[in-house]
């Protein structure tokens, strides 16, 4: 499935999609504790526009997906512009991690 904002298919990336819904399902149950949320996250939903995720919150949710998961995300190669949707955000984690 396509993000709205990038195009960008997880299939077409090479990642895994198996750990990419992992990784979308951990970061939007992360969002909802972090941004103290009654609502739920969806994967679609804009991390700076619609949460308001500043970038203080945005490491520590790197923190938080790396603890929970047990991996080392290579936070080096993000590009912060491509990365728009909670989605998008899996979707670089799921290609540019590796287990610890």
């Amino acid at each position: 499935m396509a993000s709205p904002d990038t195009g960008v298919d997880a299939a077409d990336t090479g990642v895994d999609a198996q750990f990419r819904q992992q990784v979308v399902q951990t970061a939007c149950d992360l969002l909802i504790l972090l941004l103290e949320r009654d609502e739920p996250v969806t994967e679609s939903m804009r991390l700076m526009d619609e949460l308001m995720v500043s970038s203080l919150l945005g490491l520590e949710l790197l923190l938080r997906l790396e603890e929970q998961l047990d991996i080392q995300i290579d936070v080096e190669l993000m590009d912060q512009d491509k990365i728009v949707t909670v989605g998008d955000l899996a979707t670089f984690v799921a290609g540019h991690s590796r287990p610890l």
